[in-house]
């Protein structure tokens, strides 16, 4: 096996300082090229959910508190729930 030094191993290829950025076939060499701007979905996604309100754990304790004590249910509630399900029906 002979080796021949490092430059015949897909090694880093030069630096072409005079390169010419490409254009799109459509684009004549005298129009200039608008920038354009992409939102991938995932970034909608976390846009929203910057926009979520902060959790507060300790109205959640409190609620599971309440409920567990069996006090969360009450009839003005149920009724409550029921007139906004007829509401929404």
């Amino acid at each position: 096996m002979e080796v021949h030094g490092p430059g015949g191993i897909s090694g880093p290829s030069r630096i072409d300082l005079n390169l010419q950025p490409q254009r799109p076939p459509e684009v004549e060499a005298n129009q200039q090229v608008p920038d354009r701007a992409e939102i991938s979905e995932e970034a909608r996604l976390l846009s929203k959910l910057a926009e979520v309100p902060e959790v507060r754990m300790e109205r959640i304790h409190e609620l599971r508190e309440v409920i567990a004590a069996g006090q969360y249910e009450t009839p003005e509630r149920i009724a409550g729930t029921v007139e906004k399900l007829m509401e929404e029906l």
